[in-house]
């Protein structure tokens, strides 16, 4: 199985999972959602799956806009309002289904800054 097999199996996993859960029924909230959930398990699968040099520099876009949109994601506002979800509804990703979120507060920033140090290890290994 290739890495873009892989990919799309926990895109489609993940998805459905959240679908099982939570309705959506705008055509605009079902295309956001979708969006979110490959955005979702490219930020945790990325480094590992592609190149790690456009994860790394797509990692810190992801922390920059969470630090300065107030630790909120917008595409999460926006699936929300779209959906009819209560506007303080977190996304239902892998981290939350498997509860990572509750166990470990802050967790999607503890990972993205592994990510982080992953990518640069990986980047400068391949420079060897």
């Amino acid at each position: 199985m290739n890495q873009y097999s892989i990919f799309s199996l926990v895109v489609i996993l993940q998805y459905m999972i959240d679908r099982s859960y939570n309705k959506c029924d705008t055509y605009k909230g079902k295309i956001l959602l979708i969006i979110h959930h490959i955005i979702s398990v490219y930020i945790y699968l990325g480094g590992y799956l592609f190149n790690s040099t456009y994860h790394l520099l797509f990692i810190l876009f992801i922390l920059f806009h969470w630090i300065t949109n107030n630790n909120n994601c917008e595409l999460t506002t926006q699936t929300n309002k779209y959906c009819g979800y209560n506007k303080d509804k977190k996304f239902n990703d892998i981290i939350k289904q498997l509860n990572l979120d509750e166990l470990i507060p802050n967790f999607h920033y503890y990972y993205l800054f592994f990510m982080v140090i992953y990518d640069n290890h990986i980047i400068n290994q391949s420079k060897k």
